[in-house]
């Protein structure tokens, strides 16, 4: 992505308007599909609705902060990666929808940045195996409603919960499902985090995001970003790969790197 003058810049918190603009260039090439998508999505036995698509963090050259901005320190261009397993619907009505439009663009409280598309590249998969080192490519968010204060509110799980693995194995289950309309034959998979870098960190891998930042229906939401281990089913790993582990992917959340 190019930007179209030298001091364009997006808003520190770009998750919200930046999965608004993707679904604005989808709706280019499949406009009833968008709006499909984004009003209801996949729905499994579970009845659980999911996107079923993901995105990674902005990779912006040189980045600095002004303010409650990113502004890129030169003109190299900004790089974007988003994976989904729904080709047909998805991927290939988004790549269309691209070069419809050959435009994209991120705006939000103190900052609208615009876009031109300069490229397009299919990224090879890796090859799945029964264990995998990961990174993460956007923060991971895992999540459940529990009672507090008797009101059911959401707890975003912690690097260090013991229920964690679960939680993202259950979620890649639910996923393969509604990929592949059948239940998971082999439910064998853990997430080991690595808690050496936890360590190095002093704990500080968690983010703070901000959903609809500035408006009535403003959200937070708790993320983490470290470096992982993934054993069990490779097909659990290809979904992980494809849809992002954990909640909210189609938010910029949860998308990762395998090899």
């Amino acid at each position: 992505m190019i930007p179209l003058n030298p001091h364009t810049a997006v808003p520190i918190n770009y998750n919200y308007p930046l999965s608004a603009a993707i679904y604005k260039i989808l709706s280019q090439a499949a406009p009833d599909y968008a709006a499909w998508l984004h009003d209801h999505g996949y729905v499994g036995v579970t009845e659980r609705r999911m996107k079923l698509f993901t995105f990674s963090r902005l990779n912006i050259p040189s980045v600095r902060r002004v303010e409650q901005t990113l502004v890129a320190g030169d003109d190299r261009p900004w790089l974007l990666h988003i994976a989904s397993p729904m080709e047909e619907e998805f991927v290939q009505n988004f790549v269309l929808g691209l070069f419809e439009s050959q435009k994209l663009e991120i705006g939000g409280p103190g900052a609208v940045g615009r876009f031109l598309i300069e490229s397009v590249e299919a990224i090879p998969e890796p090859s799945f195996r029964e264990e995998m080192k990961g990174k993460t490519l956007s923060p991971i968010v895992v999540s459940t409603m529990r009672e507090y204060q008797g009101k059911l509110q959401p707890y975003y799980y912690r690097p260090t919960d013991p229920e964690l693995p679960g939680a993202v194995r259950q979620n890649l289950m639910a996923k393969y499902e509604l990929v592949t309309g059948r239940a998971c034959p082999k439910p064998d998979l853990h997430i080991e985090l690595d808690m050496q870098y936890y360590q190095r960190k002093h704990g500080k891998v968690t983010r703070l995001l901000r959903i609809k930042e500035g408006t009535p229906e403003e959200t937070h939401i708790k993320a983490f970003e470290m470096p992982f281990v993934l054993r069990g089913n490779p097909e659990l790993m290809r979904i992980a790969w494809e849809c992002g582990i954990g909640d909210k992917n189609s938010l910029g959340l949860g998308m990762v790197e395998l090899w």
